[in-house]
């Protein structure tokens, strides 16, 4: 719990951070910074909440929940999402690719899927190497406003081998270039920012 609430200050200081690195506009960047949340090799897989950071090998153990990559056979891997419009397929088939090239505009203009089962995504994916993927997702905190983010996945020397290990999206509603960040000087704010709860956290604990 403390650690979940430590990301969404995170999440939160990013927000911030960024509207004051860039009044004028109204789009804010919401990056997760490095994470490690495994895959599992099973039918359930992960859930993950892009909003609140929570994750689990149930729904109902990330609330909210907007994607859940997973295997519908082992050795597999399958994207799952709450809406059926959750990942991206830049050729416009439910047969993908769906890893994109850094750079790749997600917005809506794309056409997103919830493959499935019946798509293999194990067998488009580089080993033992960071992944982008496309999302589409309603934002429970802004209303369930549409956002587009990316999603990397790390695998190994097999698609069995993954875990999510960062994403980012645009809370705006507009377009986001797969890997794209804050700027340094915003990250850093949320570093910093990330290291005063820790510190406030700390002294709770000692009191």
């Amino acid at each position: 719990m403390q650690m979940q609430a430590l990301f969404r200050g995170a999440l939160a200081l990013t927000a911030v951070a960024t509207v004051m690195a860039a009044a004028p506009a109204h789009a804010v960047l919401v990056y997760s910074g490095p994470v490690s949340i495994a895959i599992p090799d099973d039918i359930d897989g992960v859930y993950v909440n892009l909003v609140t950071g929570a994750s689990g090998a149930t729904g109902g153990s990330a609330p909210g929940w907007d994607i859940n990559p997973y295997s519908a056979l082992a050795g597999q891997f399958n994207l799952w999402g709450f809406t059926t419009t959750t990942w991206l397929s830049p050729s416009g088939v439910i047969g993908g690719p769906y890893p994109l090239a850094a750079g790749t505009s997600i917005d809506a203009a794309g056409t997103f899927f919830r493959p499935g089962g019946g798509t293999d995504v194990g067998t488009q994916v580089t080993l033992n190497a960071a992944n982008l993927f496309g999302v589409r997702f309603t934002n429970e905190a802004l209303g369930n406003a549409i956002n587009f983010g990316w999603v990397e996945i790390t695998f190994g020397a097999s698609a069995a081998e993954r875990s999510i290990t960062g994403w980012a999206y645009e809370n705006s509603g507009g377009a986001i270039l797969a890997n794209a960040v804050p700027e340094p000087g915003t990250y850093a704010m949320m570093l910093a920012g990330l290291a005063a709860i820790g510190g406030l956290v700390a002294r709770r604990r000692q009191a």
